[in-house]
């Protein structure tokens, strides 16, 4: 009786085993498709971070052309910026008359520092060709030489035209003036209205001027007028022999 006992504890305790073996397997089982779940969002989120940094690059702007066209003009003593007096561009000059240096602020790099007229002798020359002119630029005549000059890739489009607020004249007789305190400081075209004489400034060489000025000119030495004259805060302006206007023409 007692062996028969043993032998069904022992067949009991192995089926319990073999249960609890079966009810362990399928919860391991279970976890595999969590992990597989978890890899697939990853790769999606990869994805919309790359889209979304596609989608944010911006565009390239994109710069207008310059205006390139055909410009002529004549020019006489004075001086003229590129993209204002005229346009920037590459000009080819021609003495038309009269005799005088010109000179450009770029005279090393493609500019020039003539003596230019007509007829051209030993001491100056009657054309120049290939003078560039890049925006702000100053081209500067003197004596009483009459320039043409013409580009072809004049960018006209990009020409900003001198403004200027009050335009009265003023009027002055032989003396020392000075910019700021005897007349306002700006640019002017100078005009001679009397006699003949020297009129000159202290900024030569930096757009101020140094002629023979008069009423009657064609003389080949005196001008009758003198284009753009910049006379900035505290620039002596010096008359003698003759009498002008100071015609404002603004920036």
């Amino acid at each position: 009786m007692k062996k028969k006992t043993l032998i069904a504890t022992i067949t009991l305790i192995t089926t319990l085993t073999f249960a609890a073996c079966g009810s362990t397997a399928p919860t391991a089982t279970n976890k595999q498709p969590a992990s597989t779940s978890t890899s697939v969002s990853a790769n999606t989120t990869s994805s919309t971070s790359t889209s979304t940094a596609s989608t944010s690059t911006a565009e390239p702007e994109t710069k207008a052309e310059p205006t390139k066209e055909h410009f002529e003009a004549d020019l006489s003593a004075g001086n003229y910026i590129a993209g204002i007096d005229l346009p920037s561009g590459t000009y080819n000059l021609t003495a038309t008359s009269g005799q005088g240096s010109v000179s450009s602020s770029n005279m090393y790099t493609g500019g020039l520092n003539e003596v230019m007229g007509t007829p051209a002798d030993d001491m100056t020359t009657e054309s120049f060709n290939g003078l560039k002119l890049d925006k702000d630029i100053q081209l500067t005549l003197g004596g009483d030489v009459v320039l043409h000059v013409v580009a072809e890739d004049a960018d006209t489009g990009s020409v900003k035209a001198r403004t200027v607020a009050d335009a009265t004249p003023i009027d002055l007789t032989a003396g020392n003036y000075t910019s700021g305190t005897d007349f306002p400081a700006g640019n002017y075209n100078v005009v001679a209205t009397g006699g003949s004489g020297n009129v000159s400034s202290s900024n030569l060489y930096e757009g101020g001027l140094n002629e023979e000025m008069g009423t009657e000119g064609n003389d080949g030495m005196t001008i009758t007028q003198y284009n753009n004259a910049m006379f900035p805060e505290g620039t002596t302006l010096s008359i003698s022999g003759t009498s002008v206007q100071l015609v404002p023409v603004g920036e």
